[in-house]
């Protein structure tokens, strides 16, 4: 409690000294009043204006002079920081945060000054993130734009020259056909990852309650991706445990997730690529790893390769939403758990990392 007296006992010291000046300054008057000379401070020897003599003029002078010397003591060591505190406030308001408190004061106002930085440096780091997440909005909206506008202005054009008979061969007419099929596919894909991907931020998101087969559920992932696997000569090597490898999850959102990171693997890496798919059961958490020995990810890419509309297009080859990764780093963080990706040249690792279940 000593500590958060220190300004009251600031103020009684004030109070005291001030009180102890003024008696030694009378005392002292009233000395030299009494027995120097013959009295020559006393009020009736000499008269400046009728009722002051020149011994109550030294104790008002006297008197003004503890005042303004005790008024300005106080000033620095109250005053002082309170105009540094409202001063930082105004420039707060006007959204600037960079500006941090540095005073010596007492306690009580020290304390002011490390929760006034400390607020400050809260707000600016807010105001960063919602700058970045307002700039990342609107490059995600460009790129939904420019990823929509392509396949639709390609199927407008194939449309507008079938109306318009340019277009006479049977075979021509198929190929059109085709074409503007294949870019609404395109489309439709695009459009259900977006919706994906908001739902997943919605409130009302099935929890992760119900207990299942990990293990199971990863062996029905590998049997549905089997025949892309092998139409595009990419070998497959398993390693899943035969016991059970129970963890609460949203079937649905968990399969999408780790559906994601096999078709990302088809999509980016040459014909002839090596897969594996490996699930480990530890006593801390449970690992699931995604790995390839494709041509890698790009340095400048790795920071961003959640994010969406992000593509490896600049170190892979391949088409996609761009949307797959962060549909899936969003699904796992869900279940509580972690995407990681560890790539260098000639080898790709995306390390799932799930809670165990709690009994």
């Amino acid at each position: 409690m000593r500590k958060k007296r220190k300004l009251f006992n600031t103020m009684i010291t004030a109070y005291i000294l001030f009180t102890v000046t003024v008696g030694v300054t009378n005392s002292i008057v009233f000395y030299l009043d009494d027995h120097i000379g013959t009295g020559i401070l006393k009020k009736e020897s000499i008269v400046l204006l009728p009722g002051l003599s020149l011994g109550g003029l030294m104790e008002m002078v006297i008197f003004a002079l503890s005042v303004y010397l005790y008024s300005r003591w106080t000033s620095k060591r109250i005053t002082g920081p309170l105009e540094k505190i409202t001063d930082a406030i105004q420039k707060m308001r006007e959204g600037e945060f960079a500006q941090r408190l540095c005073f010596k004061a007492d306690y009580e106002l020290t304390l002011i000054q490390e929760h006034f930085n400390e607020m400050v440096a809260h707000l600016e780091k807010t105001e960063a993130e919602k700058n970045k997440l307002e700039q990342s909005k609107q490059r995600m909206l460009l790129d939904l734009s420019h990823d929509l506008k392509t396949p639709i202005t390609t199927i407008q054009g194939y449309a507008m020259a079938l109306q318009m008979g340019v277009v006479d061969s049977p075979e021509k007419q198929r190929r059109y056909l085709e074409m503007i099929y294949n870019k609404s596919i395109i489309v439709t894909a695009l459009v259900e990852d977006m919706f994906q991907l908001a739902t997943l931020d919605s409130p009302d998101l099935p929890s992760a309650e119900e207990q299942e087969d990990l293990a199971e559920l990863v062996r029905q992932i590998a049997i549905a991706y089997f025949d892309q696997f092998e139409q595009n000569k990419f070998s497959l090597d398993l390693k899943i445990p035969t016991q059970r490898v129970m963890i609460r999850m949203n079937r649905n959102l968990l399969y999408r997730a780790l559906s994601n990171l096999l078709s990302n693997t088809l999509k980016h890496n040459p014909k002839g690529t090596k897969v594996a798919l490996s699930l480990t059961d530890t006593d801390e958490a449970i690992l699931l790893k995604v790995m390839d020995n494709g041509i890698g990810i790009a340095e400048e890419l790795k920071e961003s390769i959640f994010q969406p509309f992000v593509r490896g297009d600049k170190a892979r080859t391949g088409e996609g939403t761009g949307l797959g990764l962060a549909i899936a780093k969003k699904a796992v963080e869900l279940h509580g758990g972690k995407l990681l990706l560890k790539s260098e040249p000639g080898k790709t690792v995306f390390e799932v990392i799930l809670p165990k279940v709690r009994e």
